[in-house]
């Protein structure tokens, strides 16, 4: 915990305040609330790092406040919670009526990944990480923690003065520090094994943005501007290579010191023909960043040979563009209807380095020089909906989306969306309503690599059948039903049925289908002056359907022809153990949620609130394999411990009015959860031996926990 200055700030700001509210005359003009009182945690846990991921639950002081002001011209209200913890939050907003608002702000945020890491390595904190390798030894490693904390501080002024002019200026600093993970291959490849290193973490961002504009009833238009600079103390960490023995100290290149620059422009206007608004918005940012290129690398072996790049400098310089008008037409009580446009546009003009390592073993790429590749794309995104109202409690509403992209990808070059939809929204019954939407999805793309290759004895050859996902031809049909329920006073109802089917065409190599659907129901019954209670379940299943290729013996020898290497249409081959085939999978994810609390007031000065939620996850990966001449080794074996998850949490809390202006509350949370994942059950710190041995750290490891935390606060409440 840290000292807090932003709520000194924020009493500061709310002294004044609140004397000249009280000078005023104004009963009740200032309001609000201090909370004291303290914490203390128990879990059981062979690394708790899961149960205080992103929240503090240590043992100590736990407190907040807040507060209302309101005068004749101005008002305040001030809201803190967690004060003096790593999850910390205070916000002060206030201004006066007709003339200016203002917030000021600090948010702070815990990311914690793992308790008592290990590493080889000396030098934890700093750019350079030294270790005498191999070192299977773990008790002779050190520590560590892998944990972030991040704060957000800033501030946000408005004004107009009671004119349709305005005017709105906000910055803000974030800062992140500690240690984070990263991770290289040992080598120059992940096949020669790889290492966990802990990479320092300073980074700030500050931002600036600025907006003005004009305000009427008939419409609104504004321009703004956006600044932000991030800043990295550590632009490189250098790290013992274990692979090559010796002290080679290889170069991982950390997020490099940038800039963004963003110009806006908004407009809408109201009133027109048919009680029309059309809305526009044009932007346009650059993204930039410079540094150098890295002259030498550690080849193969061992030895820092010359990269020889074209240029000794990389230039970051991303551009992205937009634009967008929509037009919202009611051309009668009955009918409405809306058209859009959406324009993005992303230009990489970063520079293109090409490095010739001449001669170097494992520099080059497919024995040649390596050339960056950049991303540029567009995308035009035209929509149109209608919607007819039968009468006043049923309406249809039709719509079209198009999307077109396109893109300076080796695989695809374009890409086509097109998208229909109808819903139909009924509340005929008073205590009912409901809504059904269908919607139909079209996605077809510019295969590029479908003449890769000469025959299948090049691995060109191979890229004819892979289908990434993100561009691969899918229909897809979805459907969704919703029910809202009152059949009776004191009561509530929901259910939300979700179903939803991709099927990938032309897909050879990579996912072919998946599904998903998903029930959802709720109900609430009772008055939240007296009992209410409130429960929910929720069902999903997910499955995964994907085919892919094992190649193990790359040129014809036994049974292997040299053609059928790299074609995935040709019935499996073996020589020996070695065999070419392919394979599928299919991954099945299927969760449930069950949830109940309660709001229960047995006595006029006491209130009594309760809940218990549990969740599953259950995920397995099942194969099957082509036929092959021989038995492969080692078989394909399903896999049942595919990201499961059970969770239970308890929470009880009572709150107790001593009197008017003073509150007791105290609390117990329970929290119990196991994890299971073929990734990480049996985890080892070490695998393999000799220089390809590979060094793990425990992060997301040791999942397991169950955690009590019980809390007692006094509430004091003045005006």
């Amino acid at each position: 915990m840290r000292p807090v200055k932003t709520t000194i700030a924020a009493a500061l700001l709310a002294a004044p305040f609140a004397a000249s509210a009280q000078d005023s005359g104004s009963p009740n003009a200032f309001s609000g609330s201090v909370t004291m009182g303290g914490i203390v945690s128990n879990t059981s846990s062979d690394n708790a790092w899961k149960a205080k991921e992103y929240r503090d639950i240590e043992n100590g002081f736990l407190g907040g406040f807040e507060f209302r002001g309101r005068g004749e011209n101005s008002w305040m209200n001030g809201y803190g919670e967690n004060i003096g913890r790593e999850d910390q939050l205070v916000d002060v907003r206030g201004g006066r009526y007709d003339v200016l608002r203002f917030q000021l702000y600090d948010d702070r945020m815990v990311h914690n990944w793992t308790f008592g890491a290990k590493t080889p390595y000396a030098g934890i904190g700093g750019d350079t990480l030294t270790a005498t390798l191999p070192n299977l030894n773990t008790a002779t490693w050190n520590s560590f923690d892998l944990k972030k904390n991040r704060e957000n501080v800033g501030g946000a002024l408005e004004f107009w003065n009671g004119t349709p002019w305005f005017f709105k200026v906000d910055a803000n600093e974030v800062l992140e520090r500690g240690t984070y993970l990263t991770a290289g291959s040992n080598g120059t490849s992940p096949g020669n094994g790889f290492t966990d290193k802990p990479m320092p973490l300073d980074w700030k961002t500050r931002n600036f943005n600025f907006e003005t504009g004009y305000a009427s009833k008939r419409g609104q238009g504004s321009v703004s501007f956006q600044h932000s600079t991030f800043s990295n103390a550590t632009d490189t960490l250098q790290w013992t290579n274990g692979f090559f023995g010796g002290n080679r100290l290889d170069t991982s290149y950390l997020a490099p010191d940038s800039q963004y620059t963003k110009l806006g422009a908004n407009g809408t206007l109201k009133q027109l023909p048919a009680d029309s608004t059309l809305a526009a918005r044009l932007t346009y940012s650059r993204t930039t960043s410079n540094f150098g290129v890295a002259p030498t690398a550690l080849d193969t072996g061992g030895v820092f040979a010359a990269t020889n790049p074209n240029q000794a400098n990389f230039n970051g310089d991303n551009v992205h563009a937009t634009s967008s008008l929509s037009l919202h037409s009611n051309w009668s009580r009955a009918l409405d209807s809306r058209i859009y446009w959406n324009y993005f546009r992303k230009d990489n003009r970063s520079t293109e380095v090409t490095f010739s390592p001449a001669g170097t073993t494992g520099l080059q790429c497919g024995g040649g020089p390596c050339t960056t590749e950049n991303l540029s794309y567009k995308k035009n995104n035209l929509g149109a909906d209608a919607g007819y109202r039968f009468d006043p409690q049923n309406r249809l509403v039709l719509g079209f989306d198009y999307l077109n992209i396109d893109r300076n990808r080796v695989d695809s070059d374009n890409t086509k969306d097109k998208r229909a939809s109808a819903e139909y929204r009924n509340t005929t019954f008073d205590w009912m309503g409901a809504r059904l939407k269908y919607q139909y999805m079209e996605r077809r793309s510019n295969f590029l690599e479908g003449n890769s290759g000469v025959d299948g004895s090049d691995p060109n050859y191979l890229n004819r059948f892979i289908a990434r996902f993100d561009v691969a031809n899918v229909n897809q049909n979805l459907l969704k039903l919703v029910f809202d329920f009152q059949p009776q006073p004191l009561w509530d109802i929901g259910a939300e049925l979700i179903g939803k089917d991709n099927r990938y065409k032309d897909t050879v190599l990579g996912r072919t289908r998946d599904t998903r659907e998903e029930v959802y129901l709720s109900t609430g019954y009772g008055d939240p002056r007296s009992f209410r209670v409130l429960a929910f379940t929720d069902f999903e299943w997910v499955k995964y359907n994907s085919t892919h290729r094992n190649i193990s013996q790359l040129t014809a020898a036994g049974g292997v022809t040299a053609t059928s290497v790299y074609d995935p249409t040709t019935p499996a081959q073996c020589n020996g153990a070695n065999c070419n085939y392919n394979w599928d999978a299919t991954n099945r994810d299927r969760s449930f949620a069950l949830g109940v609390g309660a709001d229960w007031l047995p006595i006029e000065r006491l209130k009594l609130n309760g809940s218990v939620t549990y969740t599953w996850s259950h995920g397995t990966a099942d194969f099957a394999v082509q036929p092959t001449p021989n038995p492969i080794n080692p078989p394909a074996v399903p896999i049942g411990n595919f990201d499961n998850m059970r969770k239970m949490t308890l929470n009880i809390k009572g709150t107790y009015a001593i009197d008017k202006p003073l509150d007791l509350a105290a609390g117990w949370a329970y929290e119990k959860y196991k994890f299971s994942d073929i990734a990480t059950d049996g985890y080892q710190y070490t695998i393999g031996t000799g220089t390809g041995t590979s060094y793990l750290s425990g992060a997301y490891a040791f999942t397991n926990y169950t955690t009590n935390i019980f809390y007692l606060t006094a509430t004091y409440k003045f005006q």
